[in-house]
């Protein structure tokens, strides 16, 4: 019996790893921001030949005053990015975030499009409702998550649409006749919902892939429905094995209900990985990431993540009294990032850390996510025990101590297990392909275009 597909791992865009992308006060990192992109390009081109499936671009619409002030800002914005990692490499996939709440489905099919034809069928689009940056986008308020995704409901429904505005066969190319496209298999979409009106097709030809790779970040209720309809990647804030494998069970069983088979969906848990030679030099390494001025700035910074949550007047080594945080109904009115917030509620709720320093450093070094210290074979360890017990089919690595101690140690391990795949530099194929997932309305042009998802 064949062995399956080695698991799926992504590196995030916004990656640190001590050794590679140092905090930029070091002397090691240009200050200016635009320099960085060459060296986003070279780690690309390394990831491509450990054998890593894809570059999740992050985003988030809106200026973070406490980010920028002592982190520095963005570089770019993915969609460029992307273009120009895809220049420089050849067989890694390209995830970008784009927001559906403040787009147009006709600007991102055209972004897509162009962007899987450049990379030769490696995009993949993060789908999000976003939680903040509404002043940007003439909004007085953010729009409540059901309002949101209602929205991204319609938003997918839209772009799908125009993706297969264009029969296969549509470029006839004739010369005899000096037609190259016929342009009765070229069809308006005419969509009429309760949010797009978008009459013509799509005024560009179909891209290797269609569409791109579906991919979606929703841990709430109503994202877990969106995703199970139509996402093919999920990535997850789990912070530990039991929240990772109910999550798994939860969004598999979702998929399933929706009619589709569960491999057809990918969970991916983020994760940050600080490696030792030992148990203690591991420690050290994930304890250094951080200094005393570092945990002031993360004191600062989760304001911004769960409002109303005051901790400016607790010493580092206070109890945080639960009643700071608020409940999931006072969450819920903001309409923000309501399942981070729980997350950290429940480090406290259930006393994981006794004090706000070890909560700061948890937070700071994690934002949520998942993290291993220890050697590279207790790394290898729990990695493939989240993925044989079934709590993940991969991971999105965030960053760590070290990403050459990672390449060196870590990886062969993995690849040894069968749950890291072996790159093969002379294999061409499409993101989708590569990891074997597949979403309602990749097949076929015969499309319902009256504000349904297709």
């Amino acid at each position: 019996m064949p062995r399956p597909r080695p698991s799926v791992f992504f590196v995030s865009s916004e990656f640190h790893f001590a050794d590679r992308f140092p905090r930029w006060k070091s002397v090691e990192v240009p200050t200016d921001a635009s320099d960085r992109h060459r060296a986003k390009a070279q780690f690309a081109r390394e990831l491509e030949e450990v054998g890593f499936d894809a570059v999740f671009v992050a985003d988030f619409a809106g200026l973070n005053r406490t980010q920028i002030r002592y982190s520095g800002p963005r570089s770019f914005e993915p969609v460029t990015l992307a273009a120009f990692l895809a220049a420089h490499t050849e067989r890694i996939g390209l995830v970008i975030t784009l927001s559906t709440q403040f787009s147009e489905p006709y600007t991102v099919a055209r972004e897509l499009t162009s962007l899987d034809r450049l990379s030769g069928g490696r995009a993949g689009w993060n789908v999000v409702t976003s939680f903040n940056g509404e002043s940007n986008y003439g909004y007085d308020r953010i729009p409540s998550p059901q309002k949101r995704y209602e929205r991204a409901r319609e938003f997918l429904g839209v772009t799908k649409a125009l993706w297969h505005s264009w029969d296969p066969d549509a470029i006839v190319a004739d010369r005899a006749s000096e037609v190259y496209v016929d342009t009765d298999r070229v069809r308006d979409i005419n969509w009429a919902g309760a949010n797009f009106r978008v009459g013509q097709a799509l005024d560009l030809p179909p891209a290797p892939q269609t569409f791109p790779l579906i991919a979606q970040a929703g841990a709430s209720d109503i994202g877990i429905d969106f995703a199970a309809e139509a996402a093919e990647v999920v990535f997850v804030a789990c912070p530990d094995f039991d929240s990772g494998r109910a999550y798994y069970r939860q969004l598999k069983d979702a998929v399933v209900d929706k009619g589709r088979r569960a491999d057809d969906l990918k969970v991916l848990p983020g994760i940050r990985i600080y490696l030792g030679d030992d148990e203690t030099e591991a420690k050290t390494a994930y304890l250094d990431e951080l200094t005393a001025l570092d945990l002031e700035r993360a004191r600062e910074a989760i304001r911004y993540e769960v409002p109303g949550l005051d901790l400016s007047d607790l010493g580092l080594d206070d109890a945080i009294p639960l009643d700071r945080f608020p409940d999931r109904a006072d969450l819920e009115k903001h309409g923000r990032r309501v399942s981070r917030a729980l997350i950290y509620r429940k480090w406290v709720e259930e006393g994981d850390y006794a004090t706000l320093r070890e909560f700061l450093v948890r937070y700071a070094t994690s934002f949520g996510h998942f993290q291993i210290v220890g050697t590279a074979a207790t790394a290898a360890d729990t990695i493939e025990a989240w993925i044989s017990e079934g709590a993940a089919d991969g991971f999105i690595l965030l960053g760590g101590s070290s990403f050459e101690r990672i390449r060196r140690d870590l990886i062969p391990l993995l690849q040894e297990r069968g749950i890291f795949g072996r790159p093969d530099p002379g294999r061409r194929e499409t993101l989708r392909a590569r990891l074997g997932t597949t979403t309602p309305g990749l097949i076929g042009s015969a499309v319902a275009f009256e504000g349904e998802l297709v």
